[in-house]
């Protein structure tokens, strides 16, 4: 699975190159121009680049030169409308291995890039691959090769460049603050600060008087939301704001918003609980549910996005290996089985805690079924069976298979409401009913 940034400013030719690529398997990046290309091109290891040749032109060829510059084995492709032989000629002197002219057919693009992998085989004859394979499958630090991580890539890219508040949405243990620390990461070519605030520990007025906020790279202060220098401000857990606390973020929001200081910031806030559920609850503020909700991302979890486990398990592992000094650890067959059909309640965080400690008591460098903990196996013994018999009441069924999707989709009633086929409302009634909030 080789690693593709597309550069191109048409949506629509954007989109059919990418998703060509995608469905052969291929990992890919799709930008619509300069700033963001280079931003990849400086911290992704990519190793096929496909560029329009007008936005080449068009920045006098830094793009390529950056590319050369970060990536010395990049293979770049050049497509345009016309294959004018001198300027082809001067793409072919800057750098590109090859150009393809309009139309771009499926077959010349797949050959193009069949011709290109052959290149970047023979430069990697004598090098490091298992370097390059390491990073083939993380995006800023993010392993992911799933259909569902890759569109949360391109939603991460996309909202760096922009200014607005930004809503991460996803169960405990799916990697949001990784998320928060990925978009920081493109938003600022140069070092600013990353400052983490935790929603459920702020007094009333923490807002406007002084503020506990972590800032990873220095250490835990207490200063002032408005002395913080620019960078990211990460409210983690934002459905756990206070209410009386609400009307004092949107204050903030609004200021940051349209204040004329010379302050960058980037606000992002993280929930693992719908928040039109809180707002439904009356939790929530309406009005700030509607100013968070404008540009969210929601990130999968674990459950949804199965094929990537083995490659998380293969970095895990790297990291325990490294951590408690042990020679290279390996899964069997058997085993990866079984932790791929288990449902993962507690998402890469129970992940990587289950394989640490299964690392820590195994007595080989096999990691064999046996070791898998019991709450795994029975967990994927007995699926997602109800216990519903012949003779229960109605009510008593529709009870048991209430309770059982809430659990299983960890409590999240939005998400239960929809599989169960019955409105958020009614869901709410049910519960009340049959004392389900009381278990």
């Amino acid at each position: 699975m080789r690693k593709i940034l597309i550069v191109e400013e048409d949506v629509l030719i954007r989109e059919k190159l990418s998703n060509l690529l995608r469905d052969e398997g291929y990992y890919v990046i799709a930008v619509k121009d300069r700033s963001v290309a280079i931003n990849c091109l400086e911290r992704e290891s990519i190793e096929i680049m496909i560029i329009a040749e007008k936005i080449i032109q068009e920045n006098g060829f830094e793009l390529l030169s950056v590319a050369r510059q970060r990536l010395s084995n990049i293979v770049i492709i050049a497509f345009g409308e016309n294959e004018n032989a001198y300027r082809v000629r001067g793409l072919f002197t800057k750098g590109i291995y090859e150009y393809l002219s309009h139309p771009l057919t499926p077959s010349r693009i797949l050959s193009s890039i069949k011709r290109a992998e052959e290149r970047i085989n023979l430069l990697e004859e004598n090098k490091d691959l298992k370097r390059r394979i390491d990073y083939r499958y993380s995006f800023a630090g993010i392993t992911g090769v799933s259909e569902k991580m890759q569109k949360v890539f391109s939603l991460i890219l996309q909202v760096s460049q922009i200014k607005r508040p930004i809503l991460l949405m996803g169960e405990s243990g799916t990697g949001k603050e990784m998320i928060a620390r990925a978009i920081h990461k493109y938003a600022y070519s140069d070092e600013k600060g990353f400052y983490k605030i935790l929603c459920s520990n702020l007094p009333p007025g923490a807002l406007k008087g002084k503020i506990f906020y972590r800032d990873s790279d220095v250490s835990s202060k207490m200063n002032t939301l408005d002395q913080l220098p620019s960078g990211t401000i990460y409210f983690e857990d934002i459905h756990l704001l206070p209410y009386p606390l609400q009307n004092e973020f949107i204050d903030f929001l609004e200021e940051n918003r349209f204040s004329r200081s010379d302050k960058d910031l980037h606000i992002i806030t993280s929930t693992e609980v719908p928040l039109e559920e809180e707002v439904t609850r009356g939790m929530f503020r309406n009005d700030l549910f509607y100013f968070l909700n404008a540009v969210k991302i929601e990130v999968p979890s674990l459950r949804e996005r199965k094929e990537d486990i083995p490659f998380l398990i293969d970095v895990f592992l790297k990291e325990i290996e490294e951590g408690i000094n042990k020679k290279t650890i390996k899964i069997s067959k058997e085993a990866l089985n079984l932790l791929l059909e288990y449902h993962w309640p507690g998402n890469i965080t129970e992940l990587k805690n289950t394989l640490e400690g299964m690392v820590i008591l195994s007595v080989s460098e096999m990691i064999l079924p046996e070791d898998i903990p019991v709450h795994i196996k029975s967990g994927v013994a007995t699926g997602r069976s109800l216990q519903i018999e012949v003779g229960m009441s109605l009510e008593q069924a529709e009870k048991i298979l209430i309770w059982e999707t809430l659990k299983a989709n960890r409590f999240n009633k939005s998400k239960s409401a929809q599989i169960l086929g019955i409105g958020l409302r009614t869901l709410y009634r049910k519960i009340e009913q049959y004392n389900l909030d009381k278990q």
